[in-house]
C-alpha cells in the first residue's frame, strides 16, 4: 500500500511539474522586423548604443544624447535607427524623423544595393514603447526614399524592434 501511495504521489508531482507554465522567453528575443513592399525584413540580435553629449568641443551637432540601433538581416541588409533627445534619459514616446537626429537608414544589400532613408519624410516616426537600463523596444512606420534621389518612395509597415542597449561617453 505504501508503494502504491508513493507511486501515486510521485506521479502527481511529476504531472504537476510537467504541466506547469514555462517561462515566457519571447521577451528576451532581440530583433528588428519590418515589412517593405510586401517583403518582410528581419534582423536578429541588433545592438543599441547611447552616446552621451560632448560639450567640450566646438561641434554643436554632438551636444545632445543620441541612440543608434543597428542590425543586419541574413541577406546582408543593414538597418540603422538614430534617435536624439534633449536630455537623458531617453523616454517612451514618439520620435518623428522631422526632428534633427531621428531617422532610419536601410542599406538593401540583397537587392540592387539601394540605400533608403527617412530623411525629409514628414510621416516617418519611431515610437519607443519601453526602455530601461538594458533594453529598448518600440515600433516604427512611414515613408522612405532612395538616398541617391533616383528612386521613388517606399512605405515601411509593421516595423518593430527590441534591442539590448549600452551607454558610452564621448
Amino acid at each position: 500500500m505504501r508503494i502504491l501511495v508513493t507511486a501515486m504521489l510521485s506521479a502527481i508531482v511529476l504531472l504537476g511539474i510537467s504541466c506547469g507554465k514555462d517561462k515566457d522567453d519571447s521577451r528576451q528575443r532581440r530583433f528588428i522586423s519590418l515589412k517593405l513592399d510586401d517583403r518582410v525584413y528581419l534582423s536578429e540580435n541588433p545592438k543599441g548604443i547611447i552616446t552621451l553629449p560632448n560639450l567640450t568641443d566646438e561641434n554643436p551637432d554632438n551636444d545632445y544624447p543620441t541612440m543608434e540601433i543597428t542590425g543586419q538581416s541574413y541577406n546582408g541588409d543593414v538597418i540603422t535607427f538614430s534617435l536624439a533627445t534633449a536630455s537623458m534619459p531617453f523616454k517612451p514616446g514618439v520620435y518623428p524623423a522631422t526632428q534633427k537626429g531621428n531617422g532610419l537608414l536601410i542599406a538593401l544589400n540583397s537587392t540592387y544595393y539601394t540605400n533608403l532613408t527617412s530623411a525629409g519624410s514628414t510621416d516617418f516616426q519611431i515610437t519607443i514603447t519601453h526602455i530601461d537600463n538594458l533594453n529598448v523596444e518600440g515600433t516604427f512606420s512611414g515613408t522612405l526614399k532612395d538616398a541617391s534621389g533616383a528612386g521613388g518612395t517606399r512605405v515601411v509597415k509593421n516595423g518593430a524592434f527590441r534591442a539590448m542597449i549600452s551607454q558610452q561617453g564621448q
